[in-house]
C-alpha cells in the first residue's frame, strides 16, 4: 500500500508538473497582438499573414486593424497591444511620461504619400491666408510646418483647422475646406473630388518616418518572438517584390482601395532595406541616423506643447532585434 501511495503521489506530481509546463508553453506562445492602422507603408503585414509567413518563422501573430491611428496609439500605451505600426511622433507621445515602448524596425519613409491637396490654390505661396485642415500635433502637422518653412512661411501665415487625416480628406472632398494635409488613401480620394496635389512628402525628404514600436515589457519576455516577427516582415517585402500582382491585391483589400489605386499609393513610400534599418537604428548600443529624426520630432512636439519636455531617443531605439 505504501509503495502504491508513493507511486500515486509521484504520478500526480508528474501530471501537475506537465500541466504547469503546458500552461507555461501556451502563455509563452500567446500571439503577439500588433496594431496596423490603414497606411500604405504598413500593408505588407497583411501579406505576411495571408502568405503564412508568420507561421513559417515560428511566431504566432494577431494583426489588429485600426481605421483611426490614434486608437492604435492608445491601445499600445494602455497595454492592449504588444506592438503597433505607428509614426515617430506617436512613439514619442507614449514615452512622454517615461519609457514604455521601443522602436525596433523602420517601416517606411514617406516619399509622396503624405500630401497637401488644394482647390483653387495654384502655388505654395498662395497658401498664405488660407484655412488648412490638419491633425494638430500629429505627423501631418509636423509635415505642414516643414512645407511652410520651405516657402518662407509659418503657421501664423495660415489658419490651421484641427482635423484627423481621414476627416481632413472627407472635408476637402465635401468642399467645406480648400486645403488639407492628409495621407493615402484619403489624399487620392480628395484629388478625385476636384482637388489637386500641391505639395507632398517628396518636398521634405526624411521628415516622415514610420516605425514598429514594441512595449518594453514584451521585449523582456518575448524577444525571440519579436525577432521572428521582424524576420517575417522582411520576407514579406521579398514576396511583394517577387509577386507584385498578388501582393497588391492583398494590400489594396486591406487598404479599402482598388488595386490600381494602391499601386499608385505604393509609389509614395520608400521601404528601408535590412541594411538601411541597421544603419538607421544603430546596433549594440550605437547611435543610428534615425536618432536625429526622433530628436527633431521631439523638439517640434515640445514647441507645440505636446510634450512637457523632450524625449531622448537613447534607449528607445534598438536595432538589435533585426535579423542577422
Amino acid at each position: 500500500m505504501k509503495d502504491l501511495a508513493v507511486r500515486l503521489v509521484s504520478a500526480l506530481g508528474a501530471a501537475a508538473l506537465a500541466l504547469c509546463l503546458s500552461t507555461g508553453a501556451v502563455a509563452a506562445d500567446a500571439p503577439l497582438r500588433i496594431g496596423v492602422p490603414v497606411w500604405v507603408g504598413w500593408m505588407p503585414w497583411w501579406v505576411a499573414q495571408e502568405e503564412g509567413l508568420f507561421k513559417k518563422h515560428g511566431v504566432a501573430v494577431e494583426l489588429v486593424n485600426f481605421p483611426v491611428q490614434g486608437d492604435a496609439v492608445q491601445a499600445l500605451a494602455s497595454g492592449q497591444l504588444d506592438g503597433a505600426s505607428l509614426a515617430t511622433n506617436d512613439i514619442l507621445s507614449i514615452n512622454g511620461g517615461g519609457p514604455k515602448v521601443t522602436v525596433v524596425l523602420l517601416h517606411d519613409e514617406s516619399a509622396g504619400a503624405d500630401m497637401l491637396i488644394a482647390r483653387g490654390i495654384d502655388s505654395p505661396k498662395a497658401l498664405k491666408g488660407q484655412r488648412i485642415a490638419v491633425e494638430v500635433g500629429g505627423v501631418s502637422h509636423f509635415f505642414l510646418t516643414k512645407l511652410l518653412a520651405k516657402y518662407g512661411m509659418t503657421e501664423k501665415d495660415v489658419t490651421v483647422v484641427n482635423m484627423a487625416a481621414p476627416d481632413a480628406g472627407a472635408a476637402f472632398a465635401a468642399k467645406s475646406i480648400n486645403a488639407a494635409v492628409t495621407w493615402e488613401p484619403f489624399g487620392t480620394q480628395g484629388i478625385k473630388s476636384g482637388g489637386k496635389l500641391l505639395l507632398s512628402s517628396k518636398d521634405t525628404p526624411g521628415a516622415i518616418v514610420d516605425v514598429l514600436g514594441i512595449r518594453n515589457d514584451v521585449l523582456k519576455t518575448k524577444s525571440d518572438q519579436v525577432r521572428r516577427l521582424i524576420a517575417a516582415w522582411f520576407e514579406a517585402l521579398e514576396y511583394v517584390h517577387a509577386h507584385q500582382d498578388e501582393s497588391f491585391r492583398i494590400m489594396a483589400k486591406a487598404s479599402g482601395v482598388s488595386v490600381p489605386e494602391f499601386a499608385d499609393m505604393w509609389k509614395g513610400v520608400r521601404i528601408p532595406t535590412l541594411a538601411e534599418n541597421g544603419k538607421a537604428l544603430g546596433q549594440k548600443g550605437g547611435k543610428g541616423t534615425f536618432h536625429a529624426t526622433a530628436e527633431d520630432m521631439s523638439r517640434f512636439m515640445v514647441a507645440q506643447k505636446l510634450l512637457p519636455k523632450g524625449v531622448a531617443p537613447d534607449g528607445m531605439i534598438k536595432g538589435d532585434y533585426l535579423p542577422k
